[in-house]
């Protein structure tokens, strides 16, 4: 047996409303980050900060996206020039300049054993 695996509990704050669900994506790699999920999470929103938890997770390095998918249609509303609709973070709290941050930026290390991270959603002035 190689290693142990652990628990992640992503802590998200700052949401906006109880609309819809918080979809939340973990990635194991550049290769799949942001657009392929290793291991992904949809949870009914119930208040302004939530945790979603992560169990059997190997220890290695991670980024974590968060969504307020408030209409539930599973996808990222985006307006003009790409602009993002709906709530959304990163793991490390980052943002891209222009789309998502890279993977090198939103990446944490998981041990074995418990790990937690907070995440604070950033939704558009102009909805």
């Amino acid at each position: 047996m190689c290693c142990a695996q652990g628990n992640l509990t992503v802590n998200i704050e700052n949401i906006e409303n109880n609309n819809g669900d918080i979809l939340v994506g973990l990635y194991d790699s550049l290769a799949r980050f942001p657009r392929k999920v290793s291991t992904g999470k949809v949870i009914k929103v119930t208040g302004k900060e939530m945790q979603v938890r992560f169990s059997d997770v190997k220890p290695g390095n991670y980024a974590v996206s968060v969504l307020h998918d408030e209409n539930q249609n599973k996808d990222l509303d985006q307006g003009m020039l790409g602009k993002p609709k709906e709530g959304y973070g990163f793991s490390n709290n980052v943002m891209g300049l222009i789309g998502p941050p890279s993977f090198k930026k939103a990446r944490f290390h998981v041990p074995d054993g418990k790990s937690s991270i907070l995440i604070k959603l950033k939704y558009p002035k102009n909805k």
